[in-house]
């Protein structure tokens, strides 16, 4: 019984690097398919949109498992609550510097973002079912 945070830790643990690393393979791939569909200025803005999708869970990730081991249970929600409403100001400011400032493409962009977005609810599938244990 006294392995079992330890255990939970570690899955965790497993499901971020998981997460991160299928998002920056969309990143990746949406590059590759925008400048193959549609030239640079296209692959520069579906990888921008992978990006946000990676910053922002990398953020989140940060923010709410960074913290000490142990906390109380109301402190670890209040925690999750709150990196989850920064993950979002944090989206959309990233969104706003990519079509302000960088003048990027919208749609190319924004694809990518939702299927970083979709890896990262894919990936979390079998965490929260129950299936690594």
């Amino acid at each position: 019984m006294t392995q079992y945070p330890l255990a939970q830790a570690r899955l965790w643990n497993r499901a971020t690097k998981l997460i991160l690393g299928l998002q920056l393979l969309v990143a990746g791939l949406g590059y590759l398919g925008g400048y193959l569909a549609g030239g640079s200025d296209t692959a520069w803005a579906a990888l921008v949109g992978g990006l946000i999708s990676f910053i922002s869970t990398a953020y989140f990730a940060f923010r709410v498992f960074s913290g000490r081991r142990g906390r109380p249970a109301k402190t670890i929600v209040r925690s999750f609550y709150a990196g989850e409403t920064q993950k979002i100001f944090l989206t959309v400011a990233l969104f706003v510097v990519a079509i302000v400032w960088l003048e990027v493409e919208f749609l190319p962009m924004f694809l990518t973002y939702m299927a970083g977005l979709m890896a990262f609810w894919l990936a979390l599938l079998p965490v929260m079912s129950g299936a690594n244990e």
